[in-house]
């Protein structure tokens, strides 16, 4: 019993200290209530003017009547009046906004239905010390949230919130990281304190609401336009006093946004530790890890059901498909997995994340997942078990319930008369087919997935293998080299960010670089040490490429297979040379022809039609050339030759009449994604046939040698 107590003491304690808000946190709150007082102030001073402003003009437009009863006055004093209310109806707006939460992809779930599921949040609730959401929802996607329908009254009246969980998050979490997961987003509202953030919110949407939701706003000052010509001139005053207005609160709302986003970091880290507080530090790690991971499964599958709408092709449930395809990329990427689920470690979140540079990103809601691991690390709470297994296991039947989510997800496509149900199997039989056609063998480790095999080749390279080389694959494709593609691109992507930094367009007054700290005037002097090393980093990569490249060639010398290795490479030397001369004349006609799908002005359109007509011919003439070229022959299909040669011969003129013919627009973006895939689908096949052939010349020698294969 006394060990007992002192545990419920612990915890206790654990979840005092968690509740408690943080010193940054009170500084952010501080700072973001100065700020609301400034907006306040502001916005009185603004109201007031504008009542005396619309009453000084009543006043002048009834005196103005009155003086001399006619016309002309009665258009001018009735403009007057009009004036006032504009600019007085421009700044309460808001009050009548209400932001309501589409739920048409929600399901309300019950008590009743769901005892288990309720169980777990009634006792999240009152540890936490919160209030029991008004309703509970199950979506499909990877997410959970709390959410209420918000207005400018929400401010004063209490509102209670709703709970939403995703069955896309549920499939790919355990009960425990459910449990922190939860934990965290009633987290936010665990103590009275936290309503600040609330209040922050409704605040930076009422000046959202009154810089830029104009709508109704700009269709009520056009009517009143509309009735005279006099009317009109006061709605151009108005619309100026209003622009200033909108000038003064874009400065204020550039104050509070700032400390609103400050004071929702710290909301983060403080739900974070009432989470681990509640379900122990590594349960929301944990989750957090692979919620990128479950989020790029689910998007495969729903991009698989996409492209089979026009086969009237849909599914029964979604979610083994996407615990399927997980597993799949889990395995593809050697994670390890801990009861049925993957564990995504520290370091293989961070393996593609190279940057040594670290900027306070004044801008993001959100820390990033770096830093709340960190945070949570450093609590260090233990893992406090709920329960084993998936997070769905907690639902009460739980097939039919992922039954009913993916039901509704498919009820909103039409897909005619009698469409098709595929089962599981077509899924993962057709994945792994696409996964087969559309990546590299895994010998490679993801070396060529964003590189190009070596092009820059003597005529005679292929007269004779390197004798000097003792490398083999797995030395060649080993982590140590693939980090140098990461480290590269980790250097490419500060560069890019330290010279903006440096040319004022990214303003900052310090970062961090690899540990030390800088400001904008040290910038020359790191980009230039940057790019040494990035091009110190390149000259390692190419020596690699030429270290692969000789690699393959023995093995081709000793298997006979050298003149097929060289047509393979002069293959994709030549559709890669032309593929940059291609690309850059797609672009050219992108370019030029972007404002069709924008709102542009007559004379605009008239001009740049010129420009379209000339920069066609160009490329009609690449249309031709793609036909004639024996090497995309086979990424063309009848059909794809048919709608080429079809607009090759057409004489569009897109446009007459002040309007657009649809049909000629849709022609000319039609053709224009159909040359980009051809390209690019045959650049990429020409590449795979490489890299195939190469990889089987390695399965030879390890068969040979009685090695295992694994490519």
């Amino acid at each position: 019993m006394p060990v007992l107590l002192s545990c419920v003491t612990k915890l206790i304690f654990m979840l005092d200290n968690a509740l408690k808000p943080s010193e940054n946190f009170r500084k952010m709150a501080r700072k973001s209530i100065g700020s609301i007082l400034l907006f306040i102030f502001t916005y009185l001073l603004l109201i007031f003017g504008a009542i005396c402003l619309t009453l000084i003009c009543a006043f002048a437009g009834f005196m103005l009547i009155a003086a001399k009863p006619m016309f002309i006055t009665i258009m001018l004093g009735g403009g007057l009046v009009c004036f006032g209310i504009l600019i007085l109806v421009f700044l309460v707006k808001f009050i009548f906004k209400s932001n309501k939460i589409d739920r048409s992809h929600l399901t309300q779930i019950t008590e009743a239905e769901q005892p288990e599921l309720f169980k777990m949040i009634d006792g999240i609730v009152k540890e936490v010390g919160t209030d029991f959401p008004k309703k509970v929802y199950l979506s499909s996607e990877v997410n959970a949230s709390v959410f209420y329908d918000s207005s400018f009254w929400s401010m004063f009246l209490p509102v209670r919130k709703n709970l939403q969980i995703g069955l896309g998050l549920m499939n790919c979490i355990s009960v425990d990281e459910l449990k922190a997961i939860l934990a965290h987003e009633f987290g936010h509202f665990s103590q009275k304190s936290m309503r600040m953030g609330s209040y922050v919110y409704n605040v930076n949407q009422v000046i959202y609401n009154t810089l830029y939701e104009n709508e109704s706003y700009g269709s009520f000052a056009q009517k009143l336009a509309g009735v005279s010509n006099y009317f009109a001139i006061f709605v151009v005053l108005a619309n100026k006093i209003i622009s200033g207005i909108q000038f003064i609160l874009k400065k204020i709302y550039d104050i509070v946004n700032l400390n609103h986003l400050a004071l929702s970091r710290e909301m983060e880290f403080h739900a974070d530790a009432v989470a681990a507080s509640v379900a122990g530090s590594e349960a929301l790690i944990t989750a957090l890890h692979r919620l990128q991971l479950a989020d790029y499964s689910l998007n495969n599958v729903f991009d698989y059901y996409n492209a089979k709408i026009r086969e009237k092709e849909k599914t029964n449930n979604i979610y083994p498909q996407q615990k399927f395809v997980m597993d799949f990329y889990a395995n593809l990427q050697g994670i390890r997995v801990e009861n049925n689920l993957p564990i995504v470690s520290d370091e293989h979140y961070s393996k593609f994340n190279k940057s040594k540079l670290v900027l306070k990103d004044q801008w993001s809601s959100h820390p990033s997942t770096k830093d709340r691991v960190a945070h949570l690390r450093n609590l260090n709470y233990p893992l406090r078990g709920y329960g084993a297994g998936i997070a769905t296991d907690l639902l009460v039947n739980k097939d039919h319930v992922l039954e009913q989510i993916t039901k509704k997800l498919f009820d909103a496509i039409d897909y005619g008369s009698s469409p098709l149900v595929s089962d599981a199997g077509k899924f993962e039989t057709e994945f792994l087919e696409t996964q087969r056609k559309n990546s590299f063998p895994r010998l490679y480790n993801g070396y060529f997935d964003f590189r190009n095999p070596i092009i820059e080749l003597e005529s005679n390279t292929f007269d004779k293998p390197s004798t000097s080389l003792q490398l083999q694959a797995i030395d060649l494709f080993g982590d140590e080299n693939i980090g140098l593609l990461y480290l590269r691109d980790g250097i490419n992507s500060d560069l890019n960010t330290i010279k903006q930094i440096e040319d004022k367009t990214f303003p900052v007054k310090t970062f961090d670089y690899d540990g030390q700290r800088y400001t904008p005037e040290d910038c020359l002097e790191l980009i230039k040490y940057l790019e040494a090393e990035n091009e110190a980093l390149e000259d390692r990569l190419k020596q690699l490429d030429h270290q692969v490249f000789e690699y393959f060639l023995l093995l081709a010398f000793k298997h006979n297979s050298v003149a097929e290795l060289r047509d393979l490479y002069n293959n994709n030397k030549a559709i890669n040379t032309l593929l940059e001369s291609q690309n850059a004349k797609y672009a050219k006609m992108v370019e030029v022809a972007s404002f069709m799908h924008t709102s542009t002005p007559l004379q605009t359109i008239e001009q740049q039609m010129y420009l379209v007509k000339d920069e066609e011919v160009v490329f009609k003439e690449q249309l031709g050339l793609l036909l004639a070229n024996t090497f995309y022959a086979e990424q063309i299909t009848v059909e794809d030759r048919a709608q080429i040669e079809k607009f090759i011969a057409a004489n569009y003129i897109y446009f007459a009449g002040g309007s657009y013919f649809d049909d000629q627009v849709d022609e000319l973006f039609g053709t224009l994604n159909l040359f980009a895939k051809i390209i690019n689908d045959t650049n990429f096949k020409a590449k795979k046939n490489l890299l195939d052939f190469q990889a089987a010349l390695e399965v030879a020698c390890l068969t040979e040698n009685n090695k295992p294969v694994a490519i």
